[in-house]
């Protein structure tokens, strides 16, 4: 599969659709090439076809991005077709996997905060921030993230205990450039084809993982 058509192919995914709008949307000139992409895309597990019906779930586009990536696609290209509501249905999808229960976008006062995405499992949180960067970061940059994320884990501990008791959090930050999980200050910066890896083995990590609680 070529790399440019699964790039093409990131603008015409939405949740119900049909062969004709892909291709339009798309920009994919003939169809039978636009079959073959979306025959591509079903043998990956990225939506499903019943005749001229195509059918999307919510995290296929970002399941379909990194499909992309690892066809050699350029990664600013692919980003330009991402929201950061892509990013956090896919963290919310494998979190709820998992067995987490999830919510998302939590907001914290005195002082102010938002966090994405918050797992949980039994006292356990994983604290979720969707960093939709357009280009690689820089050390400094990530190293303010990482410290910022480290702070709502530890709000998080407070957060409305009528509801909910935590005792443990971890803050995570995945993003679509990182190759590889890294930790800075403590922080797992995770890389979204590897979030659901993480997750699974989050306890492992947890000696490198700076934990609030």
């Amino acid at each position: 599969m070529y790399p440019d058509l699964l790039v093409r192919a990131l603008a015409a995914i939405e949740p119900k659709t049909t062969v004709q709008r892909f291709q339009a949307a798309s920009g994919i000139a003939s169809q039978s090439v636009t079959k073959s992409v979306l025959d591509f895309l079903a043998s990956n597990n990225i939506g499903t076809i019943a005749k001229d019906k195509v059918e999307f779930s919510e995290s296929d586009r970002l399941y379909a991005a990194m499909l992309a990536l690892q066809s050699g696609c350029d990664v600013e290209q692919v980003s330009a077709h991402l929201s950061w509501k892509d990013f956090e249905k896919l963290a919310s999808e494998v979190l709820r996997s998992l067995g987490y229960r999830t919510q998302t976008n939590i907001y914290l006062a005195k002082p102010r905060m938002e966090i994405d995405v918050v797992g949980i499992s039994s006292a356990f949180a994983i604290a979720v921030d969707c960093k939709h960067w357009k280009r690689s970061s820089s050390l400094s940059a990530i190293s303010g993230f990482a410290r910022k994320q480290a702070a709502r884990a530890e709000r998080l501990l407070t957060w409305d205990r009528s509801r909910i008791t935590i005792s443990q959090v971890v803050p995570v930050i995945m993003t679509l450039h990182a190759a590889s999980v890294k930790f800075v200050h403590g922080v797992p910066v995770v890389p979204v084809h590897k979030f659901k890896s993480f997750v699974m083995d989050v306890k492992g990590f947890l000696p490198e993982i700076y934990v609030a609680g």
